[in-house]
């Protein structure tokens, strides 16, 4: 659509916003479709009244989000987060896929046209297969996760921003780039972010060629260097510098210690260290997080290696995150990974806690249906998928042989599906009272959860579409909430996309005031109201 039209849409539907005081998405279009302005400009009317009928579509799962995210009134509607007075704040947002084509192109293109293009290529083929990088366009296309991808092939395609990664002065130029662009684009005035501390693994797909250094040192000095860079253009401008540790076994320096223990309590005296040689950072440098494919670590003993490590930042001052409850073999795995992660490394903040979301009853009986159609079509359980991973897991007691009957592909009998009904009820019933015990103690203890709406679609497949998203659901709970994009270009999203899209998930609920408030941590409503009247003012 013309400029002019989505300009006039942006006026109405602010206008309607200011003066209502942020009601829900569906409330405020259905007025704003009657409105004083929209029948004196049908143009305007006729968008608002397809955008709703195709929101209503989108709870029935007519319509996608693409459809909704690509229409006028969602671009009218990115122009009024855009000029929000106040900025957001950006909770989750990680170093290596938040990097631009148009930062990484030059100077991979460098590395490229350098003394050590074979090194390099190799590994990019290893990655990408045999590719052409020749512009930005192509930097662009590799570093974006394609709709069929998941997360294991996410955490390979972060590769080429590593590579340019290489000192500090890179460092420095990737932190003012980031900063520059989020708030210049995205309204986004705070950012924690992500970055690794150690790039040491025994895995050899994960290892960077040429990377004899930077030092840890060097990576937070230049990040730190860049966004101050940054702060002194624009004062107002805050930033937490956040470490984050993988999680997995193998990720460790095995040439220089016997275990990952020892290497992971020497990187926590590693950043002790550069703390007391730069005090400066003190302000800056106030939590770690661990990242990761979290699959295989659920249980307590995974969680001993960096326990000690953790207790000696927490008496430091530190506040430790963790991203859990993202990726799980079962869902019961994935609330038990959360509740040890609170009871052993006692985390302040959840990163994705999406298994503590998922609605069990809803998910086992989805579950329960699609192995049904299987049996039904004589097919067996896929081996070592998630939807055998549960099955598997399931109580089945003397009814064993259904359990193995569904894995072979043997139809079952109208008796033993109803057998087949009570296991599954059963299961369900237990994983949601573990899954409310931990949720109602992390609200009790006051533990914060991060939403990332793109990349818990996206990378986990727990649920159908973007409308089955809980942040609606733990916003009534009263769970203490913040919102990042994760690796917003290698997602394909930004932060006001994050926004619209947890609007659109519970259109009749959510308050806009109420997303505002949790998007810039501004608690005083009757401040936002006036800001919401600045805005009207401004559009008239």
């Amino acid at each position: 659509m013309p400029a002019k039209p989505v300009k006039e849409l942006t006026k109405c539907i602010t206008e309607v916003i200011s003066e209502t005081n942020g009601i829900t998405i569906m409330d405020t279009l259905e007025l704003a479709s009657t409105s004083e302005y929209a029948l004196g400009n049908p143009t305007v009317k006729k968008s608002i009244q397809e955008f709703l009928r195709l929101l209503g579509g989108f709870q029935q799962d007519e319509v996608d989000i693409q459809t909704l995210l690509n229409h006028p009134v969602s671009e009218a509607l990115r122009n009024f987060f855009k000029k929000f007075p106040l900025s957001y704040k950006e909770e989750h947002i990680h170093l290596t896929g938040s990097l631009t084509a148009e930062f990484v192109y030059p100077r991979l293109k460098a590395l490229l046209q350098g003394p050590h293009k074979e090194m390099y290529w190799k590994k990019i083929q290893a990655v990408y297969g045999d590719v052409k990088i020749e512009s930005v366009e192509d930097v662009d296309e590799l570093l974006r996760l394609k709709e069929d991808e998941q997360f294991d092939r996410y955490l390979e395609i972060l590769l080429l921003p590593k590579l340019i990664l290489v000192d500090r002065d890179a460092h420095r130029q990737a932190a003012f780039h980031m900063a520059s662009e989020l708030y210049h684009s995205y309204n986004v005035g705070s950012i924690r972010l992500k970055f690794t501390f150690s790039r040491a693994t025994n895995v050899e797909t994960e290892k960077i060629p040429g990377l004899g250094s930077p030092s840890e040192e060097d990576v937070v000095l230049g990040l730190y260097d860049g966004f101050m860079e940054f702060k002194q253009k624009v004062p107002s401008f805050e930033f937490v510098l956040s470490p984050c540790f993988r999680k997995e076994a193998d990720f460790f320096d095995g040439t220089k210690f016997k275990s990952k223990r020892e290497h992971f309590n020497h990187q926590i005296d590693q950043i002790l260290s550069i703390l007391e040689r730069n005090p400066q950072l003190d302000p800056y440098l106030t939590d770690v997080d661990t990242v990761g494919n979290e699959k295989d670590l659920y249980r307590k003993g995974h969680f001993q290696d960096m326990k000690l490590g953790f207790r000696k930042l927490h008496y430091k001052g530190f506040s430790i995150r963790s991203h859990h409850g993202e990726t799980w073999h079962s869902l019961k795995k994935g609330v038990q990974a959360v509740d040890n992660a609170m009871n052993i490394w006692h985390i302040d903040t959840l990163e994705h806690g999406l298994s503590l979301g998922i609605n069990p009853n809803f998910y086992y009986h989805s579950l329960y249906q699609h192995c049904l159609k299987l049996n039904e079509q004589g097919k067996p359980v896929p081996a070592n998928k998630r939807i055998w991973n549960e099955l598997d897991e399931m109580e089945w007691r003397e009814h064993e042989h259904i359990k193995h009957k569904l894995f072979s592909g043997e139809k079952l009998s109208e008796e033993e599906k109803v057998l087949f009904v009570k296991v599954k009820f059963h299961t369900a019933r237990e994983v949601e009272h573990y899954q409310h015990d931990v949720l109602n103690r992390m609200i009790t203890k006051d533990v914060s959860l991060i939403a990332l709406p793109s990349s818990n679609k996206k990378l986990t497949g727990s649920f159908a579409d973007y409308k089955d998203h809980p942040f609606s659901w733990w916003e009534k709970k009263g769970v203490k909430l913040g919102i990042g994009t994760d690796n917003y270009i290698t997602l394909n999203t930004n932060y006001i996309q994050e926004l619209l899209i947890l609007l659109f998930t519970d259109p009749e609920m959510l308050k806009i005031t109420k997303l505002l408030m949790v998007a810039t941590k501004e608690e005083r409503r009757p401040y936002i109201s006036q800001l919401l009247w600045q805005m009207r003012a401004s559009v008239s």
